[in-house]
């Protein structure tokens, strides 16, 4: 079982190092589905750990179908993200129709693949109006991995689709799934999916007042003066949940 934890701080790498998960995906805007990660945070992650790390590369939040300036924009980032000692290269792009954007695809595949790194595509695929089709289709283009959960908000709500892709690609794809799993419901939807690879933030809110004194500066109303980090303790206890499986 692969436990990849999705990290948006130096902090996080610390925990996830310290801790000794099986994967990192490196973000950043985590709260926006996770953006493309600074430089120099991506330079302090390969000094402080040797787990593999995966990179996000997504301009902006808000979907993903980027224009001629985002695309720019992102072949900038892999070009100088690939220079570096990573394991792959997080990424997805749609059309306005729902489906995969082959050309796009493609051409960034092709890219990560001649630079003997991963290619991962991310949970784009949960918006994409047939799910057999994309997969396929992503298999085809040569993609390593996919983080999905199963085009639900949640891997729980998605369980059913998850464990068909498992079943009927997993042996042609690396599937992850991915969103709304925590320690206290891993088991089960180990149990019920049959997948291997599993993607967690371990998410808690840690305090910061400043974000609203005279302005709010808040970026989600439930938890008014705080920011999303990992837990070290749900780390601990999704470690532990993994290891009595």
């Amino acid at each position: 079982m692969i436990f990849e934890l999705c990290c948006g701080s130096l902090e996080d790498i610390v925990i996830a190092n310290e801790l000794k998960v099986d994967r990192i995906e490196l973000n950043a805007g985590l709260a926006l589905g996770g953006l493309t990660p600074s430089l120099g945070l991506l330079e302090l992650a390969i000094k402080e750990t040797n787990i593999p790390l995966a990179l996000m590369v997504r301009p902006r939040g808000g979907g993903f179908m980027y224009n001629d300036y985002d695309y720019k924009t992102m072949l900038k980032d892999l070009q100088i993200f690939l220079q570096y000692n990573i394991e792959g290269i997080v990424f997805g792009f749609l059309d306005k129709d729902f489906n995969i954007d082959i050309k796009k695809t493609e051409e960034f595949i092709n890219i990560i693949k001649k630079s003997g790194k991963k290619a991962i595509y991310h949970r784009a695929f949960d918006n994409t109006s047939n799910k057999t089709k994309s997969i396929e289709e992503l298999i085809s283009l040569g993609c390593d991995r996919l983080l999905t959960s199963g085009g639900k908000n949640t891997a729980i709500d998605g369980k059913d689709m998850i464990k068909s892709l498992q079943k009927e690609y997993g042996n042609k794809i690396d599937i992850v799934a991915g969103s709304g799993l925590k320690s206290n419901n891993i088991k089960d939807f180990i149990n019920y999916t049959n997948v291997t690879e599993i993607h967690s933030s371990c998410k808690e809110w840690k305090v910061d007042n400043t974000s609203n004194s005279f302005v709010s500066y808040d970026y989600n109303l439930s938890y008014k003066g705080m920011y999303d980090g990992v837990s070290r303790n749900e780390v601990i206890k999704m470690k532990e949940a993994l290891k009595n499986l």
